[in-house]
């Protein structure tokens, strides 16, 4: 406790200052009796000096020099009694206001005795009535979030009990709620917060900030994951009180109940959206429900989408993802969107996170600042890896992206250096090159064998050559023709000849899509062995 609120106690009250009342600010911790001439034995800090030595009083360099010494050392100040005061001259008390330091004096008593056992007992007194504050607040703080849980309402108590204003941040330095007397000026001081150059992803500890004439301590509030923490924020908030710390963290204590709370509710929120999102992909609602469950979630229905598919794999074969890295990595991807106020839809799939981002926004710059920012954070036997749709659609199209983004995460897995992966379509002779090289030969041989087997190779490649056109323009035999050069009849020769030795009528559709893929097989081994 400080002199001034010592003093302020019913005990004290013919207790006055003759000097250094400037020095009020002073702690003290105990009292204790100044009785010899030693004057550098009296050098506590935060101890009251009740001086009961009229000779040392009289002494005048030796008085200068203990009101020095009491004033470096931190004491809290000097006592003498009602009957000395006339023998404290000017020139020491000019000096105790210049240093600081409070000259308290005390009726006349008995003894010196007496005067210590009346601090002490006021001392007493006002450590009672501070314990009896502590346990009045808590209760009254208890009692708050069972009734009446509203943020606001614990601010607002909190601000009474600690008589300064005081607001909740969340992990973007945004003022979320303020106490009354600062609730208008929300946006003014989150532009001030969010303007300074604080590292608040990474502030982990009280910090001070200066905001003209007032101060705020900024103190954080760790839920289960650090990413998601919030502020609290104290104005003209001062740590030399012990009791302004305990009410301190009282209030902190209750606040982190409450947003504790509040995260459980977002958890909840964001699994209700998940299993939303894995009803449309299994496509078990309706159009028209569909539509009416997203205008609810303030979503508009013609939206257009980019699909995400995010993945944390393990650097080490023996090693499996921990269940904490995927939590981690959704808090700090729920952080992202949040920061850069990104138009995105976040909910997971088979402990994966899949984000819809709006066609607005460049789904290639996110990406890859996405992938930046949470590499950085998570630990280093983790890659985080994004493969995503290279097509748009509405959330009622979301089956085909979610496709896509799915198939690009699987090419991203298998090649976890890329980090990130846009998904291609592939072609049909992409496709075919997927087919392995003995299950292609055998259906090639199958149905091209007596043509590929022939002993003229020029031909043997002319007719290869009017196979592939006839397929090529749909078996319009004039256009065939012409892309070859030759006359019409020609390719009804070549075409009849190719019918004779495989054994096969081309006109039959079944038949001419044997043959087709037969033949882009053998192109496709063909280039392979080029």
């Amino acid at each position: 406790m400080t002199i001034e609120q010592l003093l302020a106690e019913d005990l004290l009250s013919q207790v006055d200052y003759i000097a250094g009342d400037n020095g009020r600010f002073r702690t003290i911790d105990t009292v204790q009796t100044i009785e010899t001439e030693r004057v550098e034995k009296y050098h506590q800090a935060g101890m009251l000096y009740l001086l009961d030595n009229l000779k040392l009083l009289k002494n005048t360099d030796k008085m200068e020099a203990l009101i020095n010494q009491l004033a470096q050392n931190g004491a809290a100040g000097l006592v003498i009694m009602a009957n000395q005061a006339t023998l404290f001259g000017n020139h020491l008390k000019d000096l105790a206001d210049k240093v600081q330091l409070a000259i308290i004096k005390i009726p006349h008593l008995p003894s010196f005795s007496d005067g210590m056992q009346l601090f002490f007992e006021a001392m007493l007194q006002q450590k009672t009535k501070k314990l009896r504050h502590i346990i009045k607040s808590n209760q009254e703080l208890a009692d708050l979030v069972i009734k009446h849980p509203k943020v606001e309402s614990v601010l607002d108590l909190g601000a009474e009990i600690l008589g300064t204003p005081v607001l909740l941040l969340d992990s973007h330095f945004n003022v979320a709620i303020a106490s009354n007397e600062l609730r208008n000026e929300k946006q003014s001081l989150t532009e001030f917060f969010r303007q300074t150059r604080i590292d608040y992803f990474q502030l982990e500890q009280s910090i001070t900030i200066p905001k003209g004439k007032d101060t705020f301590t900024l103190f954080p509030l760790f839920p289960a994951f650090k990413e998601n923490k919030a502020f609290v924020a104290v104005r003209n908030y001062h740590d030399d009180d012990e009791y302004k710390i305990i009410l301190q963290q009282l209030l902190m204590n209750t606040l982190s109940f409450v947003n504790s709370r509040i995260d459980m509710l977002h958890e909840s929120d964001f699994r209700n959206r998940s299993g939303f999102f894995l009803n449309v992909l299994d496509g078990g609602i309706s159009t028209n429900l569909l539509d009416k469950r997203l205008i609810d979630m303030k979503l508009d229905p013609a939206a257009q989408y980019s699909c995400i598919m995010t993945n944390v794999i393990s650097t080490d074969n023996k090693k499996m993802v921990n269940y904490n890295v995927l939590e981690q990595v959704q808090q700090l991807l729920m952080w992202f969107i949040n920061e850069y106020d990104t138009d995105a839809i976040l909910f997971s799939w088979r402990q994966r996170l899949v984000l819809l981002l709006n066609s607005n926004s460049n789904a290639e710059h996110f990406v890859k600042a996405l992938q930046l920012f949470i590499s950085d954070k998570i630990p280093q036997a983790y890659s985080f890896l994004i493969g995503y749709s290279n097509s748009q659609a509405s959330i009622a199209g979301l089956s085909g992206i979610f496709k896509e983004a799915l198939e690009a995460s699987r090419s991203v897995e298998q090649n976890p250096d890329l980090k990130i992966h846009k998904y291609q379509p592939k072609y049909v002779e992409e496709l075919v090159s997927l087919i392995p090289s003995d299950e292609a030969s055998a259906f090639t041989q199958k149905f091209l064998a007596p043509l590929l087997s022939m002993e003229s190779n020029e031909e043997r490649a002319a007719l290869l050559e009017t196979l592939e056109k006839y397929f090529y323009f749909h078996q319009q035999l004039a256009n065939v023709a012409r892309s070859l050069y030759v006359h019409r009849n020609t390719i009804i020769y070549r075409i009849k000849k190719i019918e004779d030795l495989l054994g096969v009528d081309l006109s039959d559709p079944q038949t001419a899509q044997n043959v087709q893929f037969a033949l882009l097989l053998h192109e496709s081994n063909r280039r392979l062995g080029d």
